[in-house]
């Protein structure tokens, strides 16, 4: 019997694998460091290669190419982004079987396209302006929300940039690097931090709101007719902003108006100081303040850290706000907010001087007793100053006397809002011609200075017109809100006590009388709100206890055409550069 030889079985010599493998990194380690510092030099290099920069100008476009698995876009600003051709699949393996496109990829060209740089054509050109665009003086700063005005500056309507009717703005536009032809002076957002941002949900805007006026409005509570037009519609350019804060730097001098003084306040208001606003009797309004009497004024204390009026309250600063009252109502007492709006009565036109009564078609057949209303001068007016029979010099509304409804006779229940303002220098921009207040707006002719009768922009002569007034330069010389003594502890009164303060959350028509029945902001529905207004101490004989503000000469003549808000005539920085002409009529 043959027996087969079995192999025994092969064991490694215990170190002997070991040696081998040290043997073999040992000869490798040099070539493998190299290998792969060539790899990231390849990488590094190529990454180089293929990185460039696009400049584009307006109306050009770029049309890139990745040899990759995609493309990744990242947006650095509004005017630039990053794209990134991201490398290859790392797993190249097509699926079994692959995908079908509904329409064939494009074959790759042979041999294969270039990088990129510089960068490929567009298949298309763009297409190009039918006139060329206007090119600045100077060239503008970079692009980035700070742009300063320049010389040669575009209109901003004219490189696309679209007018919102409904949004505040200055001059000059800092993001696009343009200009409007108006302005609505003070940025209303600059007071935001006191009076908070319900008021422009509550208008649908920034600027106008629900119970603006329009062609034909008089004082019988008419609707909007047929053909009229609304004030936003055929003269925005006439809304403005003014605010102040820290009035109760001069609390003293706003008493001799009323029985309490602002604080702070912000009111738009809406009126064109030439013939244009001259003729017309009502003009719209939003006004809100915080108001203090004589003893709240007292216990409140500056704090020059933050700027502001208010209370130390358990260690902290509370400055003087709508909201701070709410929270604290008792270390605020005396002090409080309100707000309302709608139509001003502008009065009786002195014409063509301080003094002489110019009647017009709407005016209130009692403007002419003067035993009752008082001279033409008593306000409500607007009134041209001696000497000078084309110059509008002020407008006065102490409350809408003229109007009070039937059922109130006397308008003691009326809350009543209000403002003085001057045209800086009693300048106007031409003749005021009374008899155009019966002829339709599109067939009045107005003599006009310092307007060219083509462009209708502004063109005054800075050596006889220093500052380039322009009709725009306006003094708020006084504001106020006046809340009748009978509203405290009333039905209307939500704090439910006869207290010397008045809280009310509700509507009033366009004239102040308290209505009922709104949904939401109308023409007769303007919303109203005050929170622990003062009312007490309004004066022997007063039925309405007046919040008010009185100017001094300091701190009035706000100019939105000067850099830092000081009036050009008072030494402030045009912000218009010299020799451009940006403002049009009706500024």
């Amino acid at each position: 019997m043959n027996k087969q030889k079995i192999s025994q079985e092969r064991r490694p010599v215990p170190g002997a694998e070991k040696a081998k493998i040290s043997g073999l990194k040992s000869k490798t380690r040099l070539m493998v460091i190299g290998i792969i510092f060539f790899t990231v030099l390849i990488v590094a290099v190529s990454a180089w290669a293929q990185s460039f920069n696009v400049s584009l100008l307006g109306g050009d476009n770029a049309e890139i190419a990745c040899d990759g698995r995609g493309v990744q876009v990242q947006r650095l600003s509004r005017n630039a982004v990053n794209v990134i051709c991201n490398g290859s699949n790392d797993n190249p393996q097509a699926t079994n079987p692959p995908p079908q496109p509904t329409n064939p990829p494009p074959q790759p060209t042979n041999p294969p396209p270039q990088p990129t740089n510089p960068p490929p054509q567009p298949t298309n050109p763009p297409p190009q302006p039918t006139t060329p665009p206007q090119q600045p003086t100077s060239p503008p700063p970079p692009p980035g929300g700070n742009i300063q005005p320049f010389a040669g500056a575009p209109a901003c309507e004219d490189i696309g940039v679209a007018h919102d009717n409904r949004a505040w703005h200055g001059i000059w536009n800092y993001e696009h690097g343009c200009h409007w032809d108006h302005e609505h002076k003070q940025d209303p957002h600059e007071v935001d931090h006191i009076f908070g941002t319900e008021y422009y949900t509550l208008a649908g805007g920034e600027l106008s709101y629900p119970w603006q006026t329009y062609s034909g409005a008089g004082e019988n509570f008419e609707a909007l007719g047929p053909g009229a037009t609304l004030e936003n519609d055929g003269k925005h350019e006439g809304y403005a902003w003014h605010h102040i804060t820290n009035g109760l730097e001069i609390c003293d001098q706003s008493l001799i108006l009323g029985s309490q003084c602002f604080d702070s306040f912000r009111v738009q208001t809406h009126q064109i100081g030439g013939e244009m606003g001259a003729l017309t009797r009502f003009h719209s309004v939003y006004t809100e303040g915080i108001a203090c009497t004589p003893d709240g004024a007292a216990r409140m204390q500056f704090n020059g850290t933050v700027g502001a009026y208010g209370r130390t309250i358990n260690g902290q600063f509370y400055a003087l706000t709508r909201d701070n009252i709410n929270q604290f109502p008792a270390e605020f007492a005396g002090c409080g907010f309100g707000s309302g709006g709608g139509w001003l009565d502008f009065g009786r036109l002195n014409w063509p001087e301080r003094g002489i009564l110019q009647p017009l078609p709407t005016d209130n057949p009692l403007f002419g007793s003067f035993d009752q209303f008082g001279p033409p001068e008593a306000a409500p007016y607007r009134i041209h100053p001696n000497g000078n029979p084309n110059s509008l010099d002020s407008w006065q509304s102490e409350g809408n006397v003229f109007n009070c409804l039937n059922g109130d006779p006397n308008c003691e229940q009326r809350i009543m809002v209000g403002y003085g303002l001057h045209m800086l220098q009693g300048e106007s921009v031409g003749m005021t011609n009374p008899a155009n207040a019966s002829i339709p707006h599109q067939e009045r002719q107005t003599h006009f200075w310092c307007v060219d009768p083509e462009t209708m922009l502004f063109n005054c002569n800075p050596q006889t017109n220093p500052g380039g007034n322009d009709n725009t330069a306006q003094a708020l010389f006084r504001a106020w809100i006046a809340v009748p003594s009978v509203m405290d502890g009333s039905q209307y009164d939500e704090d439910g006590a006869r207290n010397g303060a008045f809280t009310f959350h509700g509507y009033t028509n366009r004239y102040g009388d308290i209505v009922e029945g709104c949904s939401g902001p109308g023409l007769d529905c303007v919303p109203t709100r005050f929170e622990q207004f003062p009312v007490n101490n309004c004066g022997q004989g007063q039925t309405a206890c007046k919040a008010a503000y009185r100017g001094s000469t300091e701190r009035d003549g706000w100019d939105a055409l000067s850099v830092d808000g000081t009036p050009i005539q008072s030494g402030g920085t045009p912000l218009i550069p010299a020799g451009e002409r940006w403002l049009k009529f009706p500024n």
